[in-house]
């Protein structure tokens, strides 16, 4: 029964660590001067820190007896004998983060054209939809979800992740409005290499 709260627990330290992650990542362009990289330091450590996590979850639940997850069940979306919907969900979100973390450890090297820019923006975005369904993975899959602490847990993850991307949204949108302070920001920011 040991692993089985440890593997709870990992889940929602995962849950924290990705939500944060998610949130800096969207403050991250929106961040200014030295902020800016302590911003992406926090970033990247807390993405290491969730993929951890998420490992360690993983390992736990196919080692416990509790429940009935094979290594098939978790590799393998859709197929674990236990909430097989809810686990194929939270299999998807481990799939998505790791595509978004490689990109993420890639950037400098995919970063060399504007094009190339844009589509490692097109893949670092992917975590928006990986967290959707780490979220939902955890509220359908979780024994503790119908309890308050849980329940404010999941709320206050929706919240900081929501209220960060709406954060970046209206930047954009600012930003968009006005040409000659965004060119200054691109002019300032280099393509490759660079922190954004």
């Amino acid at each position: 029964m040991t692993l089985w709260y440890l593997a709870r627990a990992a889940g929602f330290v995962a849950l924290l660590t990705a939500s944060t992650t998610v949130a800096l990542g969207a403050l991250g362009t929106s961040s200014w001067d030295g902020r800016r990289i302590m911003t992406h330091l926090v970033h990247r450590s807390a993405a290491v820190l969730t993929l951890a996590m998420l490992g360690l979850h993983a390992v736990l639940l196919v080692t416990d007896r509790y429940v009935d997850v094979g290594v098939g069940g978790a590799l393998v979306p859709f197929t674990a004998h236990y909430r097989g919907v809810a686990l194929g969900l939270g299999t998807l979100a481990v799939y998505g983060f790791a595509v978004v973390s490689l990109s993420g450890a890639l950037r400098g090297r995919l970063a060399t054209s504007t094009a190339a820019v844009r589509t490692w923006r097109g893949i670092h975005v992917t975590a928006y939809g990986a967290w959707g369904l780490a979220m939902l993975h955890g509220i359908l899959a979780g024994t503790d979800t119908g309890l308050t602490w849980a329940l404010a847990l999941y709320a206050a993850c929706g919240v900081l992740v929501a209220g960060a991307a709406a954060v970046r949204l209206n930047r954009l949108v600012r930003d968009r409005r006005r040409p000659l302070a965004r060119a200054r920001h691109r002019a300032a920011v280099p393509v490759s290499g660079g922190t954004r």
